[in-house]
């Protein structure tokens, strides 16, 4: 017998579809809490109005970032039965070395410059991605901002999410890896990703002000897992203990 999912994968094709992937954004992250998100989103206030504005620049600018990135695939997946968002998330799919010179800064659009907003979302930014800039110089994969609505969770929705990115990259032969929480780790295992380190994520400064106290308090994340998928999820004993040991013929 054949299942039919109720369940479709698409590719977002416009701002105004993306902005129903953030209402399902904003609602995934905050239930529960996530820290991180706080810090890499625009939040200004708790008012309706405020969260109102909020998802509109933000929406703005996730899109707009999108668009300037000929790597980036953003998704969704659709309830056939009602048409709802049930989740969504960014695939980067790079064909070429996306950092030919280097590391290079991060740097805060959705704050504004100077402020200690900007300057908290820099230094968790650039420290998390650090890594990646550093080992994987060559063509490779990867998810950013995966959420899944709490109507939907335990449905298959996030499986189908990296089944799509997956269904691209494998024929291709690429690694992928991921900056992720805590909280999604067992959803990335359980696709053939594995934690080769936990991060740490230092914020501290001398002497902070109320307001860097206040952030680090509210928006410190509780520990990034960089998690590693060889080509085709394949662990065999050519691979290595991780993607800093990859050479051009590891895999041939």
């Amino acid at each position: 017998m054949t299942v039919t999912s109720s369940f479709e994968v698409k590719v977002i094709p416009n701002k105004e579809e993306y902005a129903r992937l953030v209402e399902v954004l904003w609602v995934a992250n905050m239930h529960p809490y996530n820290p991180v998100f706080t810090a890499v989103h625009p939040i200004s206030g708790p008012t309706a109005e405020d969260r109102a504005r909020d998802k509109a620049l933000d929406t703005e600018v996730r899109w707009s970032a999108s668009e300037r990135n000929p790597f980036s695939r953003l998704v969704y997946v659709i309830d056939k039965e009602t048409g709802r968002v049930a989740g969504g998330c960014e695939w980067l799919i790079y064909h070429e070395n996306p950092f030919p010179n280097g590391p290079q800064p991060v740097k805060c659009i959705w704050y504004p410059e100077s402020t200690e907003r900007a300057e908290y979302a820099e230094r968790m930014l650039n420290q998390a991605l650090f890594p990646r800039q550093c080992w994987f110089q060559r063509p490779h994969a990867g998810v950013n901002a995966m959420g899944v609505h709490p109507d939907y969770r335990r449905q298959g929705v996030g499986r189908l999410l990296m089944e799509w990115g997956h269904a691209i990259i494998d024929p291709l032969g690429y690694e992928s890896f991921i900056e992720g929480s805590p909280i999604g780790r067992w959803l990335y295992e359980e696709c053939g990703y594995r934690s080769v380190m936990g991060l740490y994520v230092d914020l501290a400064k001398p002497n902070p002000s109320d307001e860097w106290s206040r952030l680090i308090h509210e928006c410190k994340p509780p520990g990034i897992l960089l998690l590693w998928r060889p080509p085709r999820g394949e662990w065999t004993e050519k691979v290595p203990s991780g993607p800093w040991a990859v050479t051009e013929d590891t895999f041939t």
